[in-house]
C-alpha cells in the first residue's frame, strides 16, 4: 500500500481505502430521513463530439476568428442549429419593415 499523504485530507491511500471499505460495510446504519430531491433547471450536460482533425482544424480557426473559445463556439452553433426560424413570418416582417422605410423616405422626402 502506498504511504503517500492525500493533499486534502491528510491520510494515507491507506487510510481512505481502510475508511471507504468501513463506510461501504456499514452502509445500511446510516442514520438520517431521505430528502426528496429535484435536480436545479441550470444542470448542465457534457456531450462528446467527434472531429476529424480537419474539421477540428477548421472549426477551431472559426471559433479563433470570434474570440470565442471552442467549446463556446460549438454550444453556440448547435443552439442556432436547433432555433426553428418561421422563415414565412420572418418574409412578412421584412416587408413589412421596407414598406414602413419606403413611406418614411416618402415623407421625408416631401418634407425638404
Amino acid at each position: 500500500m502506498s504511504d503517500e499523504i492525500d493533499e486534502v485530507t491528510g491520510l494515507s491511500v491507506a487510510e481512505m481505502e481502510a475508511a471507504a471499505e468501513d463506510l461501504y460495510e456499514h452502509r445500511d446504519l446510516a442514520a438520517g430521513e431521505e430528502v426528496a430531491s429535484e435536480p436545479a433547471p441550470e444542470i448542465r450536460s457534457v456531450v462528446s463530439v467527434r472531429f476529424s482533425r480537419g474539421e477540428l482544424d477548421s472549426i477551431a480557426a472559426a471559433a479563433a476568428a470570434a474570440g470565442q473559445p471552442l467549446s463556446t463556439y460549438i454550444r453556440n452553433a448547435a443552439l442556432a442549429a436547433a432555433v426553428h426560424i418561421d422563415l414565412e413570418a420572418a418574409r412578412r416582417e421584412l416587408r413589412t419593415a421596407l414598406r414602413a422605410m419606403g413611406e418614411l423616405d416618402r415623407n421625408l422626402g416631401s418634407a425638404a
